[in-house]
């Protein structure tokens, strides 16, 4: 395998990649992975070559710690023996056992499968079609409920399908791009280096609508930094500005849709004049008219939007007053114009596609008389559910009540990323019946499991993916499978086989599958001309024609079309629903609650604050795939709580101290580092999403989410939440090395760091844990076992205590404790771990620690924030007094900023910062 052309496994952009491999082998094995490098496919049209940190660091994601290999029995009640692999037929046979049992004592209804944007399109469409085909239960829902349902709901109101109109070529052709709820510079950022392309070339502006001063809004020419869970406010201003100003497109709004006056009057009602707007938003008048300005002139004006906006109780409401206002230009599918959504997973949309909805039949269908019966005849069932099924936050509060007693989770972990983690634990531990389908066994929804089954991860497993823009993309196996790890749509096929369904699942490959998702297509539009998604093109393909297939964006009418870009949809004003024309949706807030919510800046108690919460530039979802990659986790390697100083010092709390986040329902505390960052408002704080109870002892930030929805989408409203603050007291605190020496019962913070060669843990307690390590000499080994310990060398630096566990002359374990939060290179000192232990070791190690550490910047290249600030002292010595000349040679450089671009603000920040100081100086000198 010289080189194969893949997709990669993150984000909703679909990025083409390239894997190369250096050593031409016949066969290529996991064995031969280091031999692997990926770099972007420039013939894609989603990237065109560029990658990101995460996909640059693709192949260091393969070691994935205890990769599941096996099918795996196991026993919850703790009565018997543990963990047992066995073989695939056994796995099979007590899976469709006990959903056949489960379905025959309590119907259907009791049954529950939950897919993930993870999964491919093939495994997406046979598991719809075992559950909703054959079993005969609509309880299939995605995690594609908790990012994008919002717009999903907002697309099928507004176009009659769930449908972007646009594609990526938009963002470079507009004259104006405004990111509402999107911190597109981290989360999309191959799409945001295309927008400040679009800047460099032809003057785009950009606006950025969030409540933090983002890495993207940094970088923006407007940014509206309004009031948490306001947006909707500020879009029904728009349209309402859009009428006042004479700059509606009438014609169009006659002829190619509905409902204007009904939204019109629904925008105003909701308090649409520039007095309310300001107080909702808490925004200044020239800002908010300054933006509007922006619509009513003759610009090209694309909205792009992602999980700011899907993820609020008032979510599709919010999407909806976006698109009411491209409608009222009459710019749907235009050039450089319109809505477009932004995908968090990178395959939420071909999941979509096939019906991984609970709200959804394959291919675009509802669950009426017609669609039932298309789907039905089609498949050769009269098993379909009559109506939808439950939804996520639905699914698992039915089983925390008994009512779920079996439950099939592919692909993802909602012990971690659904709301109110909590009831989702206690769920799972309820369930009678619990299979896991995923590449390791460390997740903590993996810990809930009856049955673990190995499924193919990214390298491994073949099959498409559909992006933000609709692009079909083959996703292709370039290392022989691990172990017994096998495709989902296999896993499914072979339980579906042993409940009766043979023939309906006889499936050879992927692409036998694709084939009959894409004459599903073919069928629905024979029978419902109005819909879009249309694969025609693609439903007679060859094993061959499948497996070269390139990336081509849908409708797909004819094969000549293979390979088709740039498809915008409704360019002519007809769109997929009844009447053939778009909707205008009254966009009132969901509940009459939320505008209180969002105004009554007096509601706020002495410890109560909106938590935010989102992604982190360098991780992606639980932490799963990109945990152990170094690189990744040096940039963020604990849980922080960002909030300026006034809250901090409101709440009484520590910079650098560590937090208790409460809520009412919680028993324990969510524990995170409390860190200032004076571009958050005032009683606002933010945590990252990412953190899990396999990297953190205290969990991850929904276990302080409350599982409120949007009415119409039922997606939960995570960006909004309210929550009190308290300072955690500790009396010790440290840094852990080697085998573990100290008890995780007693630490209230235990975080695990990944480094090159090994783990780090950052402890802290509220009481002493160090008392107990002169016990150990005493009993040498005993606590340690299997390696016999000489002894424990312990001595004092400064405010420091330091603990080395020794064997035969090498050092095991080191434990550095302070009363203060260390500050060290924990990558130097794991560089020791299992090598000799003498004098040289000591003068090493005392000079780490008063050294210090500096964060890494710039995850592409590993540059630290220390190496950037030497080398632009360098530049400006040598001339360059200018922020930009100074980036510019920090980036001819060290590259930093140069690859994927995403810490192009924090590289502007430091060379601001270096100005500033030498500006200073000469001052002080003169």
């Amino acid at each position: 395998m010289p080189s194969c052309k893949t997709t990669c496994a993150y984000c909703g952009v679909g990025c083409g990649v390239t894997v190369n491999n250096l050593i031409e082998t016949d066969s290529i094995s996991f064995s031969h992975h280091p031999t692997l490098t990926v770099s972007g496919d420039s013939e894609h049209s989603a990237n065109s070559g560029d990658l990101c940190g995460k996909g640059l660091a693709l192949i260091d994601s393969l070691n994935i710690p205890n990769k599941l290999l096996y099918p795996r029995r196991r026993n919850r009640s703790g009565l018997e023996a543990g963990d047992q692999n066995i073989s695939w037929s056994a796995a099979t046979v007590e899976i469709a056992k006990n959903f056949k049992d489960t379905i025959a004592e309590y119907g259907v209804d009791s049954v529950a499968f939950y897919l993930s944007g993870q999964l491919l399109t093939e495994d997406y469409y046979v598991a719809n079609k075992l559950a909703k085909g054959f079993m005969g239960t609509a309880n299939v829902d995605t995690n594609s409920r908790l990012c994008m349902s919002s717009a999903v709901s907002a697309h099928i109101r507004a176009f009659g399908e769930d449908v972007v109109p646009g594609c990526y070529e938009d963002l470079q052709l507009a004259d104006v791009v405004v990111l509402v709820g999107a911190n597109t510079a981290w989360t999309h950022p191959v799409l945001f280096k295309k927008i400040l392309a679009a800047r460099a070339k032809r003057g785009t502006k950009i606006v950025v609508i969030d409540p933090r001063l983002t890495a993207t809004a940094s970088q923006a020419d407007l940014h509206l930094q309004l009031t948490p869970g306001s947006d909707l406010h500020l879009f029904n201003g728009l349209l309402c500005s859009l009428a006042d100003k004479g700059q509606l497109n009438d014609d169009y709004i006659h002829r190619h849709t509905e409902g204007f006056k009904q939204a019109l009057h629904s925008a105003r009602q909701s308090g649409a004049t520039q007095a309310d707007i300001v107080d909702v938003t808490g925004l200044e008048a020239d800002k908010i008219e300054l933006f509007y300005a922006l619509y009513q002139q003759d610009h090209k004006v694309v909205t792009a939007s992602s999980q700011g906006v899907n993820q609020s109780t008032s979510g599709t409401n919010t999407a909806n007053a976006i698109i009411n206002c491209h409608l009222a230009r009459g710019d749907i599918g235009q050039v450089g114009c319109g809505p477009l959504s932004l995908t968090g997973q990178p395959n939420a949309m071909g999941g979509r596609e096939v019906g991984g909805l609970a709200t959804q039949l394959a291919c675009h269908l509802g669950f009426s008389e017609p669609e039932r019966q298309l789907v039905g005849d089609f498949w050769q069932t009269s098993a379909l559910p009559k109506s939808k099924g439950l939804t996520a936050t639905e699914m698992f509060a039915d089983m925390a009540k008994g009512k779920i007693k079996a439950v099939w989770i592919l692909g993802t972990n909602p012990a971690v990323s659904m709301p109110d983690t909590q009831l989702v634990k206690q769920a799972l531990q309820q369930c009678d019946y619990v299979v896991v389908s995923d590449i390791t066994a460390d997740t903590d929804t993996a810990q809930y499991a009856d049955m673990l089954l190995p499924a193919q991860g990214w390298s491994e497993k073949s099959g498409t993916v559909t992006n933000s823009e609709r692009t079909i993309s083959r996703q292709r196996g370039f290392i022989q499978p691990q172990g017994e790890s096998k495709a989902d749509w296999w896993a499914l096929c072979e339980v579906a086989k042993q409940l009766g369904f043979n023939d309906e699942f006889a499936f050879k490959d992927s692409a036998d599958i694709f084939n009959e998702y894409a004459n599903l297509t073919v069928k629905v539009q024979q029978n419902f001309p109005e819909k879009q998604l249309s694969l025609a093109g693609l439903s007679d393909l060859s094993t061959e024609q499948y497996k070269q297939l390139i990336p081509t964006q849908w409708p797909v009418e004819h094969v000549d079309a293979i390979g088709q870009k740039n498809i915008r949809l409704f360019t002519q004003g007809q769109f997929a629903t009844h009447s053939g024309k778009a909707h205008f949706v009254e966009t009132r807030l969901s509940q009459a609650s939320d505008i209180q919510a969002v105004i009554d800046h007096h509601s706020l108690s002495q410890n109560r604050v909106r938590l935010n919460s989102g992604r982190s530039r360098d991780q992606w979802h639980t932490m799963t795939r990109t945990g152990h990659i170094e690189q990744l986790a040096a940039s963020n390697y604990q849980p922080e709580l960002m909030l300026d100083a006034h809250t901090l010092n409101k709440h009484g709390l520590e910079a650098g101290g560590l937090v208790a986040i409460k809520t009412d329902n919680l028993v324990e505390p969510l524990i995170a580092r409390a860190v200032i960052d004076e571009s958050l408002l005032q009683d606002t704080a933010f945590l990252s999403m990412h953190w899990s109870s396999q990297f953190s002892k205290s969990g991850g930030v929904n276990k302080v989410t409350a599982a409120h929805v949007d009415p119409f989408s039922k997606q939960p409203g995570f960006k909004n939440q309210w929550v009190e603050l308290q300072h955690q007291q500790v009396l010790q605190q440290g840094i852990e090395w080697g085998q573990t020496l100290i008890d995780p019962q007693q630490l209230c913070w235990d975080v695990k760091q990944q480094l090159r060669g090994g783990v780090c843990r950052h402890i802290a307690a509220t009481s002493s844990f160090t008392s107990e390590m002169m016990e150990l000499e005493q009993h040498r080994g005993a606590n340690l076992s299997p390696l016999s310990y000489h002894r424990i060398m312990h001595w004092r630096d400064q405010d420091k205590q330091i603990y080395c566990i020794l064997s035969q002359g090498s050092l095991k374990s080191l434990l550095i404790t302070c009363e203060q939060v260390l500050d060290i290179d924990v990558n130097a000192i794991q560089s020791f771990i299992n090598n000799p232990f003498d004098t040289k070791f000591i003068k090493y190690l005392h000079q780490v620690l008063r050294a210090g550490s500096r964060k890494v910047v710039c995850a592409c290249t590993g540059v630290t924030e220390n190496e950037i600030e030497q080398q632009m002292l360098v530049s400006f010595d040598c001339g360059a007094t200018t922020t930009a000349l100074i980036v510019d040679a920090v980036q001819q450089k060290l590259k930093c900023s140069a690859v994927c671009g995403s810490c192009l603000n924090q590289v502007n920040d430091i060379a601001d910062s270096v100005i500033a100081e030498q500006q200073k100086s000469k001052q002080e000198v003169a």
